[in-house]
């Protein structure tokens, strides 16, 4: 069956938004009486028939929901500088969240080249790739500097990690990171990689260095290998 998105399924009859709308009308040309998918993003998957198919709108009925609770699973926090590139940026928040990331930071960097972020563009790429690979969380984006994450981000229990091209004698390499929690967040910067105070500032919050190997990646590289990395552990 089809998979679509509703931010809101605690109604148990409710119209489908003109944008999932037209894709039944204009594309898929479902008839009144089919079954589809649809989840929220929150983790409550519903089933639910086309029960009246209008011009400008689809009338839906659920006939039954079921939650996945996500905390019963691993966790991602990918923090990642953004790239002057905004093609690059969608692409990696569309394979993150197909792998499977639960939250996406944007970490504006001292040697960042972007400061601004459309992030309501990346939601939309977000959401069209959790249906793409029939998810039940939305990942939250979002855009922070580089001090203020570091700040939200000291007391979480969590393994933390930063990747960094410099003193690989001291950094792990991320094939042979032990795991400690169940939860994980990894710090990619921009081209140009962290300064030497910013990742100092990391390690004083317990953030370990990581390598990602011999070859210098760029930073969309860099994070989707890292997501990659995480769900094989």
């Amino acid at each position: 069956m089809h998979w679509f998105f509703q931010e809101n399924l605690t109604q148990d009859s409710f119209s489908l938004s003109s944008e999932e709308t037209k894709h039944i009308i204009k594309s898929l040309r479902l008839k009144e009486g089919a079954h589809i998918w649809i989840t929220d993003g929150q983790g409550t998957l519903a089933k639910a028939t086309l029960t009246n198919i209008l011009k400008d709108r689809c009338l839906m009925e659920i006939i039954e929901r079921t939650y996945y609770d996500k905390f019963t699973q691993k966790q991602l926090h990918l923090a990642v500088a953004p790239t002057k590139n905004p093609d690059r940026m969608e692409w990696l928040v569309e394979k993150a969240v197909e792998i499977g990331v639960s939250q996406i930071s944007f970490i504006i960097c001292e040697h960042s080249e972007r400061k601004n972020v459309d992030l309501n563009r990346l939601n939309r790429i977000a959401i069209a790739a959790l249906k793409q690979s029939k998810g039940m969380w939305l990942p939250e984006l979002k855009t922070v500097s580089f001090s203020q994450f570091i700040n939200e981000n000291r007391a979480i229990i969590a393994d933390k990690f930063i990747a960094y091209c410099d003193e690989k004698e001291e950094a792990v390499e991320i094939s042979h990171i032990k795991y400690q929690q169940k939860d994980a967040v990894f710090l990619i910067g921009p081209e140009g990689d962290f300064t030497p105070s910013e990742v100092s500032i990391a390690k004083e919050n317990g953030f370990q260095l990581i390598s990602l190997g011999e070859k210098i990646l760029r930073t969309e590289t860099a994070a989707l290998f890292v997501v990659c990395c995480f769900a094989l552990q």
